[in-house]
C-alpha cells in the first residue's frame, strides 16, 4: 500500500482508483481508533453525502463499508492534484503581489465558505492542510470531516472538536454568560483569520508548546501586529479573529468584500472630498449657503 496523501483528525487520504474507469480518486480511511464509533460513523457518512458542486471546493463519491456498525469505513472523493496552500505560498519568496497573490486564494476560499454556510453546513477545521491549490491555480477546500449541520447539536459528546491551533473560542465553550454557545459561521471565519496571518507571517500565532497554553492563547489573547501585514489587512484580521462572535464579520461574504477594500490604494484629498460631499449634501448646502451670506454681510458692512 502506498503511503498516505495526508491525515486528518478523522483518517487517512489515499490514492485510488475506480475499478471500471481507472479514474484516480481519493480515499479516506476512518482512523481503527474510532470507525466502531457510531457518532463517528454517522460523521463519516455525513461527510460522504455531501453532494457539493462549487469550484473551490472537493466534490464526494460516497463511502464503503463493509459492515454498518463496525469495521473500516472509507469515505471516497475526488482526486486533487496539486499542494497544500501553505507550500505554495511558499513558492512566492519576496514576490511584490504576494500580498495580493494569498488574498485571492482565501476570498476563493470564502467563496466556498459561503456556499456551504448557505446549505447549512459549518466546515470547524479551517486550516492550511485543508486548502489544496489545484494545478497550481484553483483553490479547493476540503475535508468536511468534522462539519456540523445547523439542525445537529452544537457539541460532540466527546467535547472540543477542531485544531487548536485554529480553533475560534466558542469551540472550546460549552456554555458562556449561561447562554449555549453557538458554532456558526464565524467560526469558520475565526479559523480562516488565523490560516490568512499564518499564510502572510509564515507562522501560526497561537502555536505554543502545549494544547492547553495554545488554547488558553485563543480564548484571551488578540493577534499581534506584524510588520509582514499591510495596516489596513491587519484591521481585517482582527475583526476576524475577535474573541466575541458578534464582534466578527458576520458572513463570509462580508469579509471577502472587506479584503477586497483592503488592497484598494488610499483616496486622493479630493475623492475623499466629494465622497464627503455626496454623503452631506445636504449640510454642505447649508453651509454654502451660510458662507454666501456672511461674505454678503461683510460687503454690505464695509460700504
Amino acid at each position: 500500500m502506498e503511503a498516505p496523501l495526508g491525515s486528518g483528525a478523522m483518517g487517512d487520504v489515499y490514492r485510488g482508483y475506480r475499478c471500471k474507469t481507472g479514474e484516480m480518486i481519493a480515499i479516506k480511511k476512518v482512523k481503527d481508533a474510532y470507525a466502531n464509533n457510531k457518532m463517528i460513523r454517522e460523521r463519516a457518512r455525513q461527510e460522504a453525502s455531501l453532494a457539493f458542486r462549487h469550484p473551490n471546493l472537493v466534490e464526494m463519491i460516497g463511502y464503503c463499508e463493509y459492515a454498518p456498525t463496525n469495521g473500516p469505513i472509507f469515505i471516497l472523493s475526488h482526486y486533487v492534484q496539486g499542494d497544500n496552500i501553505d507550500k505554495y505560498v511558499q513558492g512566492f519568496g519576496q514576490s511584490p503581489n504576494r500580498v495580493e497573490k494569498i488574498c485571492n486564494a482565501i476570498c476563493s476560499v470564502l467563496d466556498a465558505l459561503d456556499y456551504v454556510h448557505s446549505r447549512g453546513v459549518i466546515h470547524r477545521d479551517i486550516k492550511p492542510s485543508n486548502i489544496m491549490i489545484e494545478n497550481g491555480s484553483n483553490v479547493r477546500l476540503m475535508d468536511l470531516g468534522i462539519a456540523r449541520m445547523n439542525t445537529g447539536n452544537k457539541f460532540s459528546s466527546f467535547g472540543f472538536i477542531g485544531t487548536p491551533e485554529y480553533s475560534a473560542p466558542e469551540q472550546m465553550l460549552r456554555e458562556q454568560d449561561g447562554s449555549a454557545v453557538q458554532i456558526n459561521a464565524t467560526t469558520d471565519i475565526y479559523e480562516l483569520g488565523i490560516t490568512f496571518y499564518e499564510l502572510l507571517v509564515g507562522k501560526n500565532p497561537m502555536s505554543c508548546p502545549t494544547e492547553t497554553e495554545t488554547l488558553t492563547k485563543q480564548m484571551k489573547e488578540p493577534l499581534p501586529a506584524d510588520p509582514k501585514i499591510p495596516r489596513k489587512l491587519m484591521h481585517v484580521i482582527w475583526k476576524a479573529t475577535e474573541k466575541e462572535q458578534g464582534k466578527r464579520y458576520q458572513t463570509a461574504l462580508e469579509m471577502k468584500r472587506a479584503i477586497q477594500a483592503s488592497l484598494l490604494p488610499d483616496p486622493s484629498w479630493s475623492e475623499r472630498f466629494f465622497t464627503w460631499l455626496q454623503d452631506h449634501w445636504i449640510l454642505a448646502v447649508f453651509l454654502g449657503l451660510a458662507f454666501v451670506l456672511f461674505i454678503f454681510i461683510i460687503v454690505i458692512i464695509l460700504i
